[in-house]
């Protein structure tokens, strides 16, 4: 019997070798799409009126579906509203309100994208503000580090008025007991003055970023004359 050494079986046994397969994920299609969102919210009864928002923030936000159709991709998720703010009372002790869950639906347009593929999502939060009503101590706390004119008369403007003293822990307002009041003719600038009226209700405006990518299934051969692709895709 011939004794074969191992370095001499090289390409004389065939079993078991030829071309082989295997499956890779490529990614087929990615955009980035906005989604607004305007939310209305209103304090409870059980909590005091609104005097200052401190800051509105967006929480647990999460994607809790995707969902791949005929060139588009549905993402769908939820998110949490709250805000500090600044109670109407006379200590102005700092309560919170919230707002769960808040949904929202968004599609992106991904040509090439059938059901049954893999699809993944991602979302961000870029742009977050709140509105509240005019003459509104909420608002006039947001607009007095601007300048802006409060003159509802072309040659007169309230320059200046005392603190007053009313009770405004109910959204309907309230009365002043006391209020001195000056008026100076053609000023050019006038100071805006604290109104005395406490609000339950602001809105909040939201933008969310969301990511998605589709992939879908690639077969690369191995051992074959053109073996793997030197900068593969996806």
């Amino acid at each position: 019997m011939t004794h074969i050494e191992p370095w001499e079986m090289a390409g004389k046994c065939t079993l078991g070798y030829g071309p082989k397969s295997i499956i890779v994920q490529q990614v087929l299609g990615e955009r980035r799409v906005q989604k607004s969102i305007d939310v209305h919210v209103r304090v409870p009864q059980h909590k005091p009126a609104i005097e200052q928002i401190v800051d509105v923030f967006v929480k647990k936000l999460r994607i809790t579906d995707v969902d791949v159709i005929h060139n588009k991709v549905v993402v769908r998720g939820e998110f949490e509203v709250k805000a500090l703010y600044v109670a109407c009372r006379p200590r102005q002790p700092v309560h919170a309100v919230e707002v769960w869950p808040i949904r929202f639906t968004a599609y992106a347009d991904i040509r090439g994208a059938r059901r049954g593929m893999d699809a993944d999502a991602s979302v961000v939060v870029e742009f977050v503000d709140y509105d509240v009503e005019e003459h509104t101590r909420a608002y006039w706390h947001k607009k007095k580090d601007h300048d802006y004119d409060d003159c509802q008369d072309e040659d007169y403007c309230d320059d200046d008025y005392d603190e007053c003293d009313c009770d405004c822990d109910y959204d309907e307002g309230c009365y002043h007991k006391h209020k001195t009041l000056k008026k100076h003719k053609f000023k050019l600038h006038c100071k805006p003055h604290k109104p005395c009226h406490c609000t339950r209700r602001f809105d909040v405006s939201v933008v969310l970023g969301i990511t998605v990518k589709v992939m879908t299934d690639r077969e690369v051969m191995l051992h074959s004359p053109q073996g793997l692709p030197y900068k593969p895709k996806g």
